[in-house]
């Protein structure tokens, strides 16, 4: 009976969180194959929804349907980085399950969603045949930098996350306005309509009206817009697609993403100054969100991880009030680096020693799949050590009768040693006999 059930617990989970079942249909078809396609659609989809460790298909659907929402030139742009990211996964001969599951395209989908949305209001270019051009040229030097940071932060244990987005976008965002003639903080003359949702054009007029006054209300959106800054779109009913994305992947993950999302919101109130436009924007909000999502994704699910996704939270937000004018003075955004600082320090503690305080995960699949696991693995080993402790006093008891057992031998033998003549004289006699084989020869 409790085969069957747990038989058909691993059946239901693996339709849920992760969805294994469709991974492990779709590993082994080949890509000269019908199942090409949908192979392809299966990769792009998990990478859309791994930017933030949301591996399920669906998930990535409606992510990407909240870019057609909000921007529909950013899902364009995602659509051809998952693609470059597919062709190139196997130019440089990666593993299979890394390409079915998105995880050799999810930084080039980063570069595609920021450079579309962000970096024409920055550079002054159009999105034209040369744009495109050139951030396929991007993307593909994504796919190298990519898997070339892994190699190097394989032995540590630890991944690489969006650092080569970061590497790949500044420098994809110095060349443009390099070959703008933009140097410093100058900036485009704003004749592009770019449909930019993450930096506005009129930022400018918009603080200038802004009130010196915190406006919580907006400060409560800022914590929902973070989710949709994430993928550069950054509009109310976006961001609602990309966390009801979020909650179908995983309730748990989603609770954290959101908690951490309020503690950078609320913290950037405290350290930028009016007017709090980024606040409201959720500018403030998502790289602590990303942190705190991935102390409950790469961790196990327990109270140490939770006090780690706090203080992650706050390690990234203050990073970014630290870095920020670094950024602003080369006219770059900050985009996900107080994320990666944060988010890799703490995660390098649980590669400290045998028995660290945050557990890490061996096989990525959802938290709530990782926390089961977790209980079970407790309570078997709960198990073993009371049925360890129970040997050890069987053992124990065994030793002991033993020697009761030898005692009584010993007496029993002594007794029998002795002839009836030494008997009658042990018996008559008041003083101690030594007797034979205890004293004697």
């Amino acid at each position: 009976m409790n085969n069957r059930r747990d038989e058909n617990v691993g059946m239901w989970m693996r339709w849920v969180g992760d969805m294994s079942a469709i991974t492990t249909f779709l590993l082994n078809k080949s890509w000269f194959s019908p199942w090409a396609l949908p192979k392809a659609l299966n990769s792009i989809l998990r990478a859309i929804g791994n930017v933030a460790f949301s591996n399920n298909p669906i998930s990535g659907a409606m992510i990407l349907a909240a870019m057609f929402v909000g921007n529909p030139t950013v899902a364009w742009a995602c659509l051809l980085a998952g693609v470059i990211g597919i062709v190139f996964g196997k130019v440089l001969k990666q593993p299979e399950a890394l390409i079915n599951d998105g995880l050799v395209s999810f930084n080039g989908i980063l570069v595609g969603c920021i450079s579309v949305a962000v970096f024409p209001s920055l550079t002054g270019h159009d999105i034209d045949a040369k744009f495109w051009a050139i951030l396929a040229l991007f993307l593909v030097i994504s796919s190298y930098v990519d898997i070339g940071l892994n190699a190097i932060m394989s032995p540590c244990r630890i991944p690489a996350l969006s650092v080569p987005f970061n590497i790949t976008a500044a420098l994809m965002l110095l060349s443009l306005r390099g070959g703008a003639g933009l140097t410093g903080t100058h900036l485009p003359d704003p004749q592009h309509d770019t449909a930019d949702l993450t930096i506005d054009t009129n930022t400018t007029e918009t603080m200038q009206q802004e009130e010196e006054d915190v406006q919580w209300l907006k400060v409560m959106e800022g914590t929902l817009l973070a989710a949709g800054q994430v993928y550069g779109v950054g509009t109310i009913d976006s961001s609602i697609l990309v966390y009801l994305a979020f909650l179908l992947f995983s309730p748990l993950l989603t609770i954290f993403f959101y908690m951490g999302s309020v503690i950078g919101t609320v913290a950037g109130v405290f350290l930028c100054e009016a007017p709090y436009t980024a606040v409201y924007q959720g500018l403030w909000g998502y790289n602590s969100l990303l942190t705190s999502g991935a102390m409950v994704y790469f961790l196990v699910p327990t109270p140490s991880a939770l006090l780690a996704a706090v203080v992650g939270s706050v390690l990234a937000v203050v990073v970014q009030a630290a870095s920020s004018h670094i950024f602003v003075a080369m006219t770059v955004p900050v985009l996900s680096y107080p994320f990666n600082v944060a988010s890799l320090l703490l995660l390098a503690i649980s590669t400290t020693t045998e028995n660290p305080a945050l557990l890490w995960t061996p096989i990525k699949t959802f938290p709530e799949k990782h926390l089961f696991i977790h209980l079970i693995n407790r309570r078997q080993q709960v198990k073993k050590t009371a049925g360890e402790k129970g040997n050890n006093n069987d053992v124990q008891k065994t030793r002991e009768e033993e020697e009761e057992d030898a005692r009584k031998t010993l007496e029993e033998n002594r007794i029998i040693l002795l002839t009836p003549q030494q008997l009658d004289a042990l018996l008559s006699t008041k003083s101690p006999q030594t007797l034979p084989g205890h004293g004697q020869s």
